[in-house]
């Protein structure tokens, strides 16, 4: 069993039970994975996206006017053809097969059923384990949980990925130790209660602001949007953060991931806002007009003073994390 400390309380949040020779990453690179083991086992925690949708004709016009836009739910087989399949297939990877995971879905419902929610609603969990193939026959399996839940007006879903790597030989044990770890997870009863109390009281905090509000509105418009911005924020914070906190050890995005599989970098263009992919592997880039770069390990190095090179203006990029 290996514990996983809370940082926010102090307090175990769980135990997950993984083979002897498997360890958590304490100290964790940017990207890097949040389990290691023999036979080139890794595993990923990334967030697969959040979602949300309303019938409010108040609230899509509060999104719209915010630049956001909003999806409706849809089932995990349509969320691994719309979105997971063209991610995967952009870094190599080829569909093999999907298998249904229910006693992962009934664990997260369990989980999630002990979670303090600010008003009520139906939560639906589903997960699936997928099966990937690469172009030199390396596998990759990934469980894929889907969570929507259901208020009175409006939808919030997300889907989280849990990725494990191994070589060819291992990979149905790694897969199934995986599994296992998932299934039976305990958690702390004293933390889910600190968590449930913390919540609460924001939940508490942000109705009495809501009731101020009220008060100084004279209003039928403005009450109501008082109300919705009280209440989805609230809402919604509640349901990301009491589904995403089993999910601590990684909070890294699915680029990183991205970056991972391909050995690259992303770096910024200070001046322009620009984005780059450049290959990994040097503590600085310097870029010219036509997005040309020069990487570097030296921190001395300036590719504008070096005579072979400095016909032409270079800027130094920043790396993102």
């Amino acid at each position: 069993m290996h514990p996983i400390t809370d940082s926010k309380t102090g307090l175990v949040s769980q135990q997950i039970p993984l083979p002897a020779s498997w360890k958590i990453e304490t100290t964790m690179q940017a990207n890097g994975p949040a389990i290691t083991g023999p036979g080139g086992v890794k595993v990923y925690y990334r967030p697969g996206g959040s979602y949300m949708y309303s019938n409010d004709p108040y609230m899509q016009q509060s999104y719209q006017m915010a630049g956001m836009g909003m999806r409706q739910p849809v089932d995990i087989g349509t969320y691994v053809q719309q979105d997971l399949a063209p991610a995967m297939e952009k870094i190599g990877m080829r569909f093999v097969k999907q298998t249904p995971l229910p006693q992962i879905a009934a664990k997260n419902q369990a989980y999630s059923a002990q979670l303090f929610k600010a008003a009520p609603s139906q939560e639906q969990h589903a997960s699936l384990g997928t099966d990937w193939v690469n172009a030199k026959g390396e596998p990759l399996f990934v469980i894929v949980n889907l969570m929507v839940s259901q208020g009175q007006n409006d939808v919030f879903w997300n889907a989280n990925l849990q990725m494990i790597e191994a070589e060819q030989a291992g990979m149905e044990q790694a897969k199934a130790a995986s599994i296992n770890s998932i299934v039976n997870t305990q958690y702390n009863p004293q933390q889910i209660a600190a968590y449930n109390a913390a919540e609460q009281q924001k939940t508490n905090q942000s109705w009495s602001q809501h009731n101020a509000k009220m008060q100084q509105n004279d209003q039928n418009f403005q009450q109501q949007q008082a109300l919705h911005r009280s209440t989805t924020d609230a809402v919604n914070k509640s349901m990301m953060d009491s589904y995403n906190s089993r999910m601590q050890t990684n909070d890294q995005i699915q680029h990183g991931f991205l970056n991972y599989i391909n050995d690259e970098n992303t770096v910024r263009d200070n001046s322009t806002g620009e984005r780059y992919q450049v290959q990994s592997g040097a503590d600085q880039y310097w870029m010219n007009n036509n997005q040309e770069y020069i990487p570097s390990n030296d921190v001395l190095y300036d590719p504008n003073a070096d005579p072979n090179v400095n016909n032409q203006q270079w800027q130094q990029t920043e790396i993102e994390p």
